[in-house]
């Protein structure tokens, strides 16, 4: 998914406390291998689902648009884990780790197998950051119906994929709900731009996954390079649990180092 699900406000979230104007809003989406997707809101939280393909291993994010605070939930094993950039920073070093011991073991092979793997693991390339921007068209399109207007996501000075991008109005959402969708794919890359700033393959693997702040929300994003589509197919206004937006009291919390 375009959105790569990672989260400081009180666990017990006992602290919720919603307006009585205020109304919730679920997005959900669905790219064209079938894989679906979705963003809960509720005031200044937002919750996204992830599903780990390889283990089936099932959690969620939670963040809190005012504190800026994203926590990575894993509900197979009990545990939520604070994600910042302390943590980002570990995982980049880890990796710096890595890729100069498999440098160094690759050394011992022949000239000619050492070519080969250091191409295919991208170790030749230069550790450089790799630049993610947007580019308005001018053009306006919709999608499902709503009104949205096109830009350009470039990575590395090429264009990588196309969003339309709708605004609040278009979607029928409060100007918080708005807001705090906003704030979530504003982290997302915060985030993801510390391990992309740290170049090196790495980045190189992220960039293409990476979504930048778009001013709105998107209600398509075509990666002209992969040819896989996601759309929004459905937005709803109805009230949602505040149970949904709490760390269970039974979790742990587990520390990133």
């Amino acid at each position: 998914m375009w959105l790569r699900p990672w989260l400081a406000f009180p666990l017990t979230l006992s602290l919720l406390a919603f307006g009585p104007a205020h109304a919730d809003a679920l997005l959900r989406f669905m790219d064209s291998q079938g894989e679906p997707s979705e963003i809960l809101v509720k005031g200044p939280y937002a919750r996204m689902d992830m599903t780990d393909g390889g283990t089936g291993r099932a959690g969620f994010m939670l963040f809190h648009a005012g504190e800026g605070t994203l926590y990575m939930v894993d509900e197979a094993s009990g545990t939520y884990m604070l994600f910042d950039e302390s943590v980002v920073d570990a995982q980049v070093q880890t990796m710096a780790q890595m890729i100069e011991q498999m440098r160094e073991e690759i050394r011992q092979l022949p000239p000619e197998v050492r070519t080969e793997l250091e191409a295919q693991l991208g170790l030749g390339v230069r550790s450089e950051p790799i630049l993610i921007q947007t580019r308005a068209t001018g053009r306006e399109s919709e999608s499902g119906g709503i009104p949205c207007e096109e830009k350009e996501i470039l990575v590395a000075g090429r264009v990588r994929s196309i969003a339309c991008v709708a605004d609040a109005d278009a979607l029928g959402l409060t100007p918080v709900d708005f807001n705090t969708v906003n704030e979530l794919m504003g982290r997302l890359f915060d985030l993801s731009r510390r391990a992309l700033d740290a170049g090196g393959p790495m980045a190189r693997a992220m960039g293409p996954n990476v979504m930048p702040r778009l001013g709105g929300i998107p209600l398509e994003v075509r990666d002209l390079e992969d040819a896989v589509t996601t759309r929004l197919v459905g937005v709803s206004t109805d009230t949602l649990s505040p149970e949904l937006f709490r760390i269970p009291a039974s979790f742990r919390e587990e520390s990133p180092f």
